[in-house]
């Protein structure tokens, strides 16, 4: 899993170039825009996700998505918390067994349930982060026009520092949105060991701290 952490430093580096081109204004704008879009998608998650079970039956459809994924059938509830844990990469365990903790004392008897949701808030998230992208992207743009075209050398330096942050979210919000879906989209599980990687699972951890599974 090094080529993750070979890709997360090559966004990474690409980040503080770009940022130092654009001078310090111009990429605060732009790192503003990205976290507005996130914190949009974060507290509106939950809308999305009742707009998505009442008009496209998303729960069910994720619900029918993961026993078909674990060929169980669908009529089958708990009990299976073994298996599924057998199925799933670490980080998701890990998630899981949180959401159980927090819930159930520590029984992973609806971790089938759980997964479910994680899968929904994930999509949901998802789906409002494109959503809003645009928006405050257009802000930011609006924004940054009004900074200097030639800053100077401490404002590149400051820019390519957020250009950094900036690139370490976006990475954050691609690692955390993809793998779960990955999952359910069969790719091999060897390349969802996030636990074997260094930038990628602290991107994980970053993106998890949202608490949006919750």
């Amino acid at each position: 899993m090094i080529w993750l952490d070979l890709a997360v430093a090559g966004l990474l580096l690409w980040g503080a170039v770009v940022g130092y081109q654009m001078g310090l204004r111009r990429a605060l704008c732009r790192l503003g825009g990205l976290l507005g879009a996130s914190l949009a998608a974060v507290l509106g998650r939950a809308e999305l996700k009742c707009f998505g079970d009442r008009y496209g039956a998303l729960e069910r459809t994720l619900e029918s998505a993961v026993y078909n994924r674990l060929a169980l059938p669908v009529s089958s509830i708990g009990g299976r918390a073994p298996y599924l844990q057998e199925e799933l990469p670490a980080v998701l365990q890990e998630i899981l067994q949180r959401g159980a903790v927090a819930a159930a004392g520590g029984s992973l008897e609806n971790s089938t349930a759980m997964l479910v949701g994680v899968l929904a808030y994930t999509a949901t998230f998802l789906a409002g982060l494109l959503l809003w992208w645009g928006f405050f992207h257009l802000c930011g743009a609006a924004l940054s026009e009004e900074g200097a075209l030639h800053p100077g050398k401490g404002s590149r330096w400051g820019g390519a520092f957020i250009g950094l942050l900036r690139q370490l979210c976006c990475a954050a919000l691609v690692i955390g949105a993809a793998v779960p879906l990955a999952w359910l989209s069969r790719v091999p599980p060897e390349l969802l060991r996030l636990e074997d990687t260094l930038l990628g699972l602290g991107a994980w951890h970053l993106f998890a701290s949202l608490g949006i599974w919750h």
